[in-house]
């Protein structure tokens, strides 16, 4: 599936296992007259004011982005003449004692440390620059407040013993033709070639993040004047709302969070009032379904079922599926047709909105 951030703001790929495609209450598109619910504005010939510049590409971003692709395949290499300096890479073992006593979490042997990377709270890593191999040094360091890993900490003073055990420093492979034909890029084999292959793929990026902008903008101002005469489907709602609460209850376990707390964190209110604005955000993309829906119908931007399998089938092999059919079981097939319309009508609307700088 083509990877685009959907004007939507929650692109409905996260619909495609939802459980909607199982509910017979469920709505989808396909059961509802969308031009019943929504008189759409004016939707071609839209000029937008964009805050992004036309995309270019600078020689400073092309070598920044060179300069962190080699430091991905830095090399450590073990210093053994020298002081513990800032930016080098210290294996160290330490404790941590509050009032003579060591705490839960603050030992640790040979554990790898960067000078500066600010991993460790203040004053612990700066308190290092100097130290010689072998050495072992007793540093008073106190715990930020707030400190949120452990709250008890919050502001009280510590004393850390450590001994450096080693230093290395990270060496950078030179660029050159042989390293990047070492890359594996089929698109280059050269340095010439590669410094061109990332200036394009940097420009691609900002040129695919205008483009968004753009369409975003552009159905924005489309909402805004269109006019909608009744209130969506609950079907379609709770249909939204289901999709909605299991790509957001992922991202809620990916961070450790409840639910409730990454909602309010994320799309405001509170953790009270979650699921209000779950349900919320869930009418306002019914709408702007409904508009895209129109505007479908009014263009001939509708996905035919031919061109569904087409897709399905492409989408089967390029994720390795052993067959269609077996996609079809892993996905909601009517909320992905209703995606790719989606991607239609924003295609649509990106050729047919002019921009005014601002």
């Amino acid at each position: 599936m083509k990877k685009r951030l959907l004007a939507l703001g929650l692109s409905s790929v996260m619909l495609l296992c939802a459980c909607g495609s199982n509910d017979t209450q469920a709505q989808y598109l396909k059961d509802v007259k969308a031009d019943k619910y929504v008189a759409v504005g004016e939707y071609k010939g839209l000029t937008v004011q964009m805050t992004a510049e036309e995309p270019a590409v600078t020689e400073e971003e092309v070598e920044y982005s060179i300069q962190y692709i080699l430091e991905g395949r830095a090399t450590a290499v073990e210093v053994t003449d020298r002081a513990v300096q800032n930016g080098d890479i210290t294996n160290i073992d330490y404790e941590g004692k509050m009032d003579g006593v060591a705490f839960e979490g603050g030992t640790a042997q040979g554990y790898d440390l960067t000078i500066g990377s600010g991993q460790f709270i203040p004053g612990f890593e700066e308190g290092m620059i100097g130290m010689e191999i072998g050495e072992t040094r007793d540093m008073e360091v106190t715990f930020p407040d707030p400190y949120l890993n452990n709250p008890d900490m919050s502001g009280k003073p510590a004393i850390f013993t450590v001994t450096v055990n080693s230093i290395s420093v990270l060496e950078l492979p030179e660029l050159t033709d042989e390293f990047v034909a070492g890359l594996g890029t089929e698109e280059c084999s050269t340095v010439e070639e590669f410094r061109q292959y990332m200036s394009d793929s940097i420009l691609e990026e900002k040129q695919l993040a205008y483009e968004e902008e753009k369409e975003a903008m552009a159905l924005d101002q489309i909402m805004q004047t269109s006019e909608f005469k009744k209130d969506m489907p609950e079907g379609m709602i709770t249909r939204l709302k289901d999709g909605l609460m299991n790509n957001v209850g992922n991202y809620a376990s990916m961070y450790g969070m409840s639910l409730p707390d990454y909602v309010a964190a994320v799309y405001g209110g509170t953790a009270e009032t979650y699921d209000t604005t779950l349900t919320n955000l869930s009418v306002e993309m019914a709408k702007q379904y409904m508009v895209m829906q129109v505007i479908a119908e009014k263009e001939g931007l509708i996905v035919s079922d031919e061109e569904l399998e087409t897709k399905i089938a492409e989408e089967a092999t390029a994720y390795g599926y052993e067959t269609a059919d077996a996609y079809k079981e892993a996905i909601d097939v009517e909320a992905y047709r209703e995606y790719l319309m989606m991607e239609k009508v924003l295609d649509f609307l990106r050729d047919n909105t002019g921009v005014a700088a601002e």
